[in-house]
């Protein structure tokens, strides 16, 4: 059936985000109605409207699997009149993909409550972020949330310490071959890409015991990265961990405070949308600009009072005034003007660095960029001295 392609929705909901316009597809559209949390209300009655209008299902899945939202999109088949206007077949493989999520999610939550459990025992601070974390405190612990692996993060001055129990704990660096259901030992040429950016340690892996491929484990020591001019205090970081329940109250979990929770997520995602080199590999994904929409929903209070402070010090109104600005505009949000950050020009929305600091531009909006499947063929090469971070 043809697309329904009315005019762009105004209504807003809780998370102050309007409804999607319809100029990149209904399609798109359904997967920004999932980006502010649980479909209720006017967002609700928009999915149901596209639906029945009549949408290729086929494209609502590809975008979905891009941006990693698949779990999510299935995650709306809880809802009986939904459910009852998708394909038989294609809302069975749905159910399956979100109950499959779920079993990975919680044995990642449970390898990292027990390596945090170790590593806070050896008197060393620790916290869950990114996907472990959001699961529980945005995302309700449903199993909506996609997750590649655990992600910790420590004070650099415990690198070695951590690497220590890592191994004690059956983990190895290397790389996981699905194929042979093995991990082979890391290149040197990786080992020292991470001697020269020591903001993260070397993936630790280890074979999952029920044959479900391999667990990874991520630990970053640094807020930014290591060629960042903004370098962050970890001890303040660290020092306010907040204890998380997950798995129904079996486990605990502590994480980032929310003021540094939202700012570790807003800063990875900058770097991995502005550097050629994430984005080649599809690391700028709307779902990451989900994350930070519902983390301002939940805490918005919280932030407005104790992130200004900690922007100012550290200098970060720039980064975050990309980061924000973008998805201010992807959701029709205030953040950034919330938070009282400068204006950012469009010659900087539109930058971004190449391959050996080479300076890039590229066009269209963000909305655009995240929907294109093949983003570098926005980019190009900066023909003046554009400013950049």
């Amino acid at each position: 059936m043809p697309h329904s392609r009315g005019p762009p929705g105004r209504g807003r909901g809780m998370t102050g985000a309007r409804l999607p316009s319809l100029e990149l597809g209904p399609e798109w559209a359904m997967l920004e109605l999932l980006c502010p949390g649980r479909l209720r209300g006017e967002r609700r009655d928009m999915f149901l409207q596209l639906l029945r209008a009549g949408i290729d299902e086929g494209q609502l899945v590809e975008q979905a699997m891009r941006h990693r939202m698949l779990p999510m999109l299935a995650y709306v088949m809880a809802d009986e009149e939904i459910a009852g206007c998708v394909l038989h077949q294609l809302r069975g493989e749905l159910v399956g993909v979100l109950l499959a999520n779920r079993r990975r999610n919680a044995t990642l939550a449970r390898v990292a409550a027990t390596l945090c459990s170790g590593l806070r025992a050896a008197g060393i601070r620790v916290a869950v972020t990114k996907g472990v974390a959001l699961e529980q405190t945005i995302y309700g612990g449903h199993g909506c949330r996609k997750m590649m692996d655990v992600d910790l993060m420590i004070h650099p001055r415990h690198r070695a310490d951590v690497r220590r129990l890592m191994t004690e704990a059956g983990f190895v660096n290397g790389i996981y071959e699905w194929r042979e259901d093995r991990i082979r030992p890391l290149p040197k040429r990786t080992l020292a890409m991470y001697r020269l950016s020591p903001d993260h340690l070397p993936h630790f892996l280890k074979l999952d015991a029920d044959g479900a491929g391999a667990i990874a484990v991520d630990v970053a020591c640094s807020v930014t990265w290591s060629a960042s001019e903004q370098q962050l205090d970890q001890d303040e970081a660290l020092a306010e961990l907040v204890d998380i329940p997950a798995l129904g109250g079996e486990v605990e979990l502590p994480t980032l405070n929310p003021a540094y929770q939202f700012l570790f997520t807003a800063l990875h995602l900058y770097r991995e949308a502005w550097f050629q080199e994430s984005v080649e590999r599809g690391k700028d994904m709307l779902y990451k600009f989900a994350d930070l929409l519902r983390l301002w929903s939940r805490y918005s209070a919280d932030l407005l009072a104790t992130l200004p402070g900690v922007i100012e010090r550290y200098n970060l109104p720039a980064l975050l005034g990309w980061v924000l600005t973008h998805t201010d505009r992807i959701f029709g949000t205030t953040m950034a003007a919330d938070l009282k950050l400068p204006t950012v020009s469009e010659e900087q929305l539109a930058g971004a660095r190449g391959l050996g600091g080479v300076e890039l531009t590229w066009t269209g909006s963000m909305r655009e960029r995240l929907h294109s499947r093949d983003r570098m063929a926005l980019f190009t090469r900066c023909s003046t001295s554009a400013a950049t971070y």
